[in-house]
């Protein structure tokens, strides 16, 4: 009972960094959401939905082993209708405390992804007008240069791991 009532919840989450690095400085897409008053804008994904199967049964046949890519797949598509490909894990990264969303503690899966529509067609819809967010939990989408991530009111976790995280994996991005 003890170790019950010590135990953490924690959130799973599947998060896509969709990087155009062929783009000088490399661009990043990144979604502004509705929800969040501190830190509105970030990187497209969401959490792990719940399982009908009991994880902690040793019989779990049932549960595809790429369950965390599938949840990025589905968020971004829910919320923006993009189908993404080349899906590469990036980071696994574990957050006790999240200043703007308090409360449960966060295990966000951060996978290096593009869409599958490729980076100028996404572009040329993100600046027609085009684009239509299909999810009331986005109210717009951008494709920023990495140099300019300062200029956006960036959700925590996304902007250490944009900031600090990925020109550490990934140097050739590095600005």
């Amino acid at each position: 009972m003890l170790k019950r009532f010590m135990a953490r919840d924690w959130i799973v989450g599947a998060v896509g960094v969709l990087v155009d690095a062929n783009r000088s400085p490399p661009e990043v897409l990144l979604i502004e959401h509705s929800y969040r008053r501190r830190g509105a804008w970030g990187l497209p994904g969401g959490s792990l939905e719940s399982m009908t199967q009991r994880p902690r049964d040793a019989k779990d046949a049932g549960l595809p082993d790429d369950v965390l890519e599938r949840t990025m797949q589905r968020e971004i598509f829910e919320e923006l209708g993009i189908e993404v490909a080349g899906i590469r894990l990036l980071r696994v990264d574990a957050m006790p405390f999240v200043e703007e969303e308090p409360g449960s503690n966060r295990l966000d899966f951060y996978f290096v992804c593009e869409p599958a529509m490729g980076f100028e067609a996404l572009r040329r819809q993100i600046d027609s007008g085009a684009f239509v967010a299909r999810s009331p939990e986005v109210t717009s989408a951008r494709l920023v240069p990495l140099t300019e991530l300062e200029r956006f009111d960036l959700y925590s976790p996304h902007a250490r791991l944009l900031r600090i995280d990925l020109p550490r994996l990934r140097p050739e991005l590095a600005v």
